[in-house]
């Protein structure tokens, strides 16, 4: 009893946090493969609500959907010892809300959670011209859609003199930091990966400066080969992402200028620094002087 006290604490503890993020496609993550051991991941319901199964739990419940298991306590008024009966209807809290704030729209709040636009406006119903009201809650599309931001080394790279045919346009944005740049952007491994940004070694520490002015649209940690990164949004068009930093000055929604200090890198350590134009990545080495 103790060794399934101790493992359901587990998966309390590891399991349901559901924090933003941020393939070129959608693909689904709903089978987590580890070893030999497969967790699998049940789509949430539409309604809310699930049939429970012979001998199935509130933790088993919570482990399956992503939900604290008090979350689920409470919205059904349970009492100790919580037992369920086979076939018993539960209703599950959904497990990621946004408030959304003033002037939010819908494209800031699928970057901040690398979700589809598309898929907010389908899950929550709404309606064109989608204007959002301020301190409404909106679920958020569990499944990522890392197209948003694009930040993934892709493979098969075709066509790659259209890139490097690009002509040099007048100079606007700024590097982040001082450095040496280690990787530059483009294909590398014998051309089946694309670095789709440029990463820039530092010898002391540093602060990490806004490429240009804008809004910061996602500050996050954890994420997979990025670690910490911060994304600013500066028009209808670009973003720049700062990735693989130390620590952060800036919040979401914080309007920066250009120069201004949003984070550190430590010495002996690199920054990603990419552009994105239209959620396309494009050469910073054209954009800078």
């Amino acid at each position: 009893m103790k060794f399934l006290f101790n493992f359901f604490l587990l998966i309390i503890i590891t399991g349901c946090n559901p924090d933003p993020i941020f393939p070129l496609s959608k693909k689904n993550i709903s089978n987590v493969l580890i070893k030999n051991f497969s967790i699998t991941k049940l789509d949430f319901p539409k309604d809310g609500y699930v049939s429970v199964d012979d001998n199935q739990t509130i933790y088993d419940l919570a482990n399956t959907y992503n939900i604290l298991p008090q979350e689920i306590i409470r919205a059904n008024n349970l009492k100790p010892p919580y037992e369920l009966s086979k076939g018993q209807q539960i209703y599950l809290p959904y497990p990621l809300m946004h408030k959304v704030k003033q002037n939010q729209n819908i494209y800031d709040i699928s970057l901040i959670y690398a979700v589809s636009q598309s898929d907010i406006v389908e899950l929550n119903g709404l309606r064109k011209p989608y204007k959002l009201i301020p301190d409404i809650e909106l679920k958020i599309p569990l499944d990522k859609d890392y197209s948003v931001i694009g930040l993934v080394n892709k493979t098969k790279i075709v066509k790659q003199s259209k890139i490097a045919s690009i002509p040099r346009i007048k100079s606007k944005f700024l590097f982040p930091v001082n450095g040496k740049m280690i990787k530059d952007f483009g294909p590398f491994d014998n051309g089946n990966q694309h670095n789709d940004g440029v990463d820039i070694l530092v010898s002391t520490d540093q602060s990490i400066k806004a490429s240009m002015s804008g809004k910061v649209a996602f500050v996050g940690s954890n994420l997979k080969s990025f670690g910490k990164m911060i994304l600013i949004k500066h028009d209808s068009q670009f973003v720049t992402a700062y990735a693989r930093i130390n620590e952060f000055n800036v919040m979401e929604g914080d309007i920066v200028k250009k120069g201004q200090v949003i984070g550190k890198i430590y010495k002996n350590n690199s920054v990603h620094f990419q552009i994105r134009k239209s959620r396309n990545p494009v050469n910073p080495n054209l954009y800078i002087n």
